[in-house]
């Protein structure tokens, strides 16, 4: 029989290692090191990458639009609070109030029966009292806005129906034509005795159709009207609202039912972004706000609430609205701490959007507020006459250069240049 042998190995043969096995696997093993170094080396420089200190974020944070900052909020915990942090406040307000474009500042002033215009420019208002040649297109006119691209809406009293659009640096003056209300006027015998009361709430610049369009409430009151009221039926309720249209020129009635207002000037009346909105504190209404999107005629309500501002209670005697920074601003005099309040608006018809910024005061040296400025410089008439404003960013108080004189009366007016002619 064949014995099988098994050949013996060598003690130190049988200990020795593969090897080509040993060196693969080292190979493998250091690749897999070294990616797995790579990857946290890679995981490392991301999360370095991504990290920013808060007084870089806060920063760039404090230069946005409230409404663009209102929805940063969810991003992390410390961004949802941040109007409770007093170092990001002062950026934000500071930032707040230096944005905008050149605007001119204009005073109106009715002295003798006769009205003379004066223009204040520069950064400061240092480029000051210089003479216009206003007065012949303005007379017995109400300005009913600020300018939109360098053009004014020009109105009467409510009585009157007649309205202008004005353009100052071509002395381009436009009547508009009788308007949807006018036409009713025909059909009312001359023994009747019904009242119209216009009242414009709002001008601005459709920007999606090139045009410039005017928004007007018309209040009807009927005190006596003998024969066939078949007329009134037509206007469905005692009052109607309509817009003009400068591309068209005329006027067509519009099928809303908003809130409206009685005071017809420009401190409570702005215009942003295709957006016409105005102040609403008639008695039929609780307090609001109201804007108008031109280009759709849809609109928003936005109440005020109480705890933001006590804007039509009897302490205060003056309230404003103004566009700081792409934001709408409401600021308010209150005569018995003689402080102004200035809060501003994220989302329109959120009552809850309203926040409340700061408080600039007391200034017992107020005697009359007038207007906002488009950095939130607030114009009044000090108590020895001097015409001064307020600058918010450092609270300090600046004269104008003018004094009012016994037995005038004086309006301020912003005025921006524009390139936009309602000429065509």
């Amino acid at each position: 029989m064949e014995l099988i042998r098994t050949p013996k190995c060598h003690p130190q043969e049988s200990m020795k290692p593969n090897t080509h096995l040993t060196d693969q696997t080292c190979i493998q093993e250091n690749g897999e090191n070294k990616k797995e170094k790579k990857s946290m080396t890679a995981a490392t420089n991301e999360k370095v990458s991504n990290y920013m200190p808060d007084e870089i974020s806060y920063s760039i944070l404090s230069k946005l639009p409230l409404k663009s900052l209102k929805r940063f909020e969810c991003v992390q915990k410390s961004w949802s609070i941040l109007f409770e942090n007093h170092h990001f406040m002062n950026m934000f307000r500071d930032n707040l109030l230096s944005y905008s474009d050149p605007a001119s500042l204009i005073l109106r002033v009715f002295k003798n029966r006769k009205q003379l215009f004066y223009s204040f420019s520069g950064e400061r208002f240092e480029n000051n009292k210089v003479k216009l040649d206003w007065s012949n297109p303005c007379e017995n006119y109400i300005f009913g806005s600020r300018s939109i691209n360098g053009t004014f809406c020009l109105h009467g009293s409510v009585h009157y129906s007649e309205i202008v659009l004005w353009t100052p640096a071509t002395q381009t003056r436009k009547l508009l034509p009788d308007s949807v209300a006018e036409s009713f006027k025909m059909f009312i015998p001359d023994e009747a005795d019904v009242s119209f009361l216009y009242h414009v709430q709002g001008f601005g610049y459709d920007r999606l159709i090139n045009d410039y369009k005017v928004i007007r409430y018309v209040g009807i009151y009927v005190d006596s009207y003998p024969g066939d009221e078949d007329w009134l039926e037509d206007l469905d309720s005692d009052h109607l609202w309509e817009i003009y249209s400068l591309r068209s020129n005329s006027w067509r009635k519009l099928h809303v039912d908003m809130p409206y207002t009685l005071q017809c000037y420009g401190d409570t009346q702005i215009y942003m972004d295709g957006v016409c909105h105005w102040l609403c504190e008639h008695y039929n209404f609780e307090p609001c706000l109201v804007s108008f999107y031109l280009s759709n005629e849809e609109f928003f309500v936005t109440p005020i609430p109480s705890d933001v501002d006590d804007c039509f209670d009897v302490k205060v005697s003056w309230i404003n609205l103004a566009v700081l920074n792409e934001s709408i601003a409401l600021i308010s005099y209150h005569t018995e701490t003689t402080t102004f309040h200035i809060s501003i608006l994220s989302e329109f018809g959120m009552k809850e959007s309203w926040t409340k910024l700061f408080i600039a005061g007391p200034l017992p040296c107020v005697e009359r507020p007038i207007i906002v400025g488009t950095k939130g410089e607030i114009f009044f008439i000090r108590k020895d006459e001097e015409l001064v404003w307020l600058d918010l960013s450092t609270q300090m108080i600046r004269e104008l250069g003018y004094k009012r004189e016994p037995y005038t009366m004086l309006w301020i007016i912003i005025y921006k240049d524009g390139i936009l002619s309602i000429e065509g």
